[in-house]
């Protein structure tokens, strides 16, 4: 017999249990790292149904904590959070009420911010489209250039 089909739940558990206490994990990084234990596929499966009834892990709590997460401390736009839940499979559902977490008055502020921080940082020069340069730093961080534009506006830049 295979020695890893003999990894025993009553040790993977506590441990695991413990890495999902520590900070919100989405289904993926708990997936990973039982891979990285060498935790066998049907125990992976039995351990991860066992987290998820136990409450240690909850797709829609990690996708509403990741969103604030992001959005708060990293300055990101709804599309980058988006996409980033997307990667780790976070399911469609979980991501949209994840994006019901920022106020659509918080996300224009935090743009407001980031636009006038950007201006700013830019040096007046030749040829120097400031518009433009601001734009592409706010849709690299995530936020819709449309919207980005109508904040330029507002702010008469």
């Amino acid at each position: 017999m295979d020695s890893l089909s003999n990894i025993d739940d009553t040790r993977v558990i506590p441990k695991i249990a413990r890495y999902c206490a520590f900070q919100e994990r989405c289904r993926l990084d708990v997936l990973q790292k039982l891979i990285e234990w060498k935790v066998p596929a049907d125990q992976a499966i039995r351990i991860m149904s066992y987290l998820e009834e136990n409450n240690f892990l909850n797709e829609a709590r990690f996708a509403r904590s990741f969103a604030r997460g992001k959005f708060r401390s990293n300055k990101w736009g709804r599309i980058r959070i988006q996409y980033e839940l997307k990667i780790r499979k976070v399911q469609g559902v979980f991501i949209r009420e994840a994006m019901q977490e920022i106020s659509q008055e918080d996300y224009r502020q935090t743009l407001r911010e980031l636009i006038l921080k950007k201006q700013q940082e830019i040096k007046a020069g030749k040829n120097l489209n400031i518009r433009e340069k601001i734009i592409n730093f706010v849709s690299g961080k995530g936020f819709e250039s449309d919207l980005a534009a109508e904040v330029l506006k507002e702010l008469k830049i």
